[in-house]
């Protein structure tokens, strides 16, 4: 009975070639050569007959796929050999198998990860997504561009280009070990696992590959709570009546962050505002703004801050400036408006836990105004489910998240509600018939 065994043989360097021997008859071999090879012996699993899963053999699948088809048929060749009792030889042998070899059409081509990735990108700057049901806003494509220019000099680094298969768990912790040693801080990494996992499930539904390591519990992504910053309605107050007449720049970027800061609108919505922007209902001026990244249209109540700087600039908004101008004028003004209070960042970076120490005015970016309206709304008593039609906020999880009330700010708060005061309504004073009384009433 004839058998089959596959074997490495040295090429050049430390490549092996892959061979299928062909046992058959009394002693009689063929040695037949698959055109197949890695790149170290260290590479092959001998029990399984396969290329291993690694990243520096980055066509194993490929490989595997063309091997896998080449022993079906060999198998199937000799047993049918066998089963007729013809006779066989070594150019017989090599015929039937160049026959197979020469019929082509088998063989599928796996796709490169990051080719998906940039298709990803590409399709749904235009397309809806299958879920939001609208195409990838400008603010949202950055993050993901960001994303796959890592995963391109990740794949420099490695020296191969990274498959489907090749996003294991393996892969998780190499790609972040490698990210920490560049000194990013583990919220950034967390980002570029996120859209890894989004453009790998993206794959799978589309039926491009089977691979489900990312779903796994410890295919995580890193998040650790940052000490964002945001500024009160007295430090607002103290930003917007610094007397900038002799500085047309930051008398713009200011009221620009003014605005923000008391209407929640992010940066791509605020930069196009004008006075068309504004509505009258009733008594009520407010401003009407469909946003960017969701689509929706919110309505904001005209604040006395935004009327003032109406007023002031002969009832239109202030051109936008470049975002990065801005964020370099918020430290003058931030200093100006004296807001010296010393903050503490904590974060991981490189994989190691730093302390820093900052002036409060060094801190504030454009998306300071952002948080503190929310937190300030939040402050203010107004209702939760009010402040998120605004802001975008699509659960309340991650807008407590959002908002940066201190703990005390917190208790204060929570204080003046009514369950504290010793006024509050006790039910128990309630007759039970009239507690258990359902009856509609006329």
């Amino acid at each position: 009975m004839g058998s089959i065994k596959v074997k490495l043989r040295q090429g050049k360097g430390t490549t092996q070639n892959i061979y299928i021997y062909f046992n058959y008859g009394r002693k009689k071999q063929y040695r037949y050569a698959t055109g197949l090879s890695i790149k170290k012996a260290s590479h092959w699993d001998p029990e399984n007959n396969a290329v291993k899963n690694v990243i520096a053999e980055p066509d194993s699948s490929n490989i595997n796929a063309d091997l896998t088809e080449l022993l079906n048929f060999s198998r199937q060749l000799l047993r049918d050999i066998e089963k007729d009792d013809n006779p066989i030889g070594n150019p017989f042998l090599k015929e039937r198998i160049s026959e197979f070899k020469n019929k082509g059409g088998s063989k599928k081509e796996v796709l490169m990860f990051t080719d998906h990735y940039t298709w990803f990108v590409d399709y749904y700057q235009s397309k809806p997504r299958p879920r939001s049901g609208k195409p990838l806003a400008k603010s949202t494509l950055k993050p993901y561009n960001n994303t796959l220019r890592i995963l391109e000099d990740y794949e420099k680094y490695l020296g191969a280009r990274l498959s489907f298969a090749h996003i294991n768990l393996s892969f998780h912790s190499n790609f972040i070990q490698w990210l920490q040693n560049k000194g990013f801080t583990d919220n950034y990494i967390g980002t570029q696992i996120k859209n890894i996992k989004t453009v790998m499930n993206d794959g799978f539904d589309r039926g491009l590959h089977d691979i489900l390591h990312f779903r796994k519990s410890a295919f995580t992504k890193p998040k650790e709570e940052v000490n964002h910053i945001y500024l009160n309605m007295d430090e607002i107050k103290a930003i917007k009546e610094i007397d900038y007449t002799d500085n047309p720049s930051y008398d713009r970027a200011r009221d620009l962050f003014v605005i923000a800061a008391v209407t929640g609108l992010r940066v791509s919505d605020y930069k196009s505002l004008s006075s068309s922007n504004i509505k009258l209902f009733r008594t009520i001026k407010y401003l009407e703004v469909k946003t960017q990244k969701t689509g929706k249209i919110v309505h904001i109540p005209l604040h006395p801050f935004v009327t003032e700087i109406l007023e002031k600039r002969d009832g239109e908004f202030p051109a936008m400036m470049p975002e990065q101008k801005i964020n370099e004028a918020l430290k003058f003004i931030g200093k100006k408006a004296e807001l010296e209070d010393e903050i503490f960042l904590e974060r991981t970076e490189g994989g190691n836990l730093t302390k820093t120490s900052f002036k409060k005015y060094e801190l504030l970016t454009n998306h300071t105004a952002r948080r503190s309206f929310c937190t300030n709304a939040y402050k203010a008593e107004m209702a939760v489910i009010d402040i998120m039609a605004i802001s975008g906020h699509t659960s309340e999880k991650v807008f407590y998240n959002y908002i940066k009330a201190s703990p005390m700010e917190r208790l204060e708060k929570i204080s003046k509600h009514a369950f504290f005061s010793k006024d509050v309504p006790d039910n128990s004073s309630i007759p039970e018939a009239e507690k258990n009384d359902t009856s509609d009433e006329n």
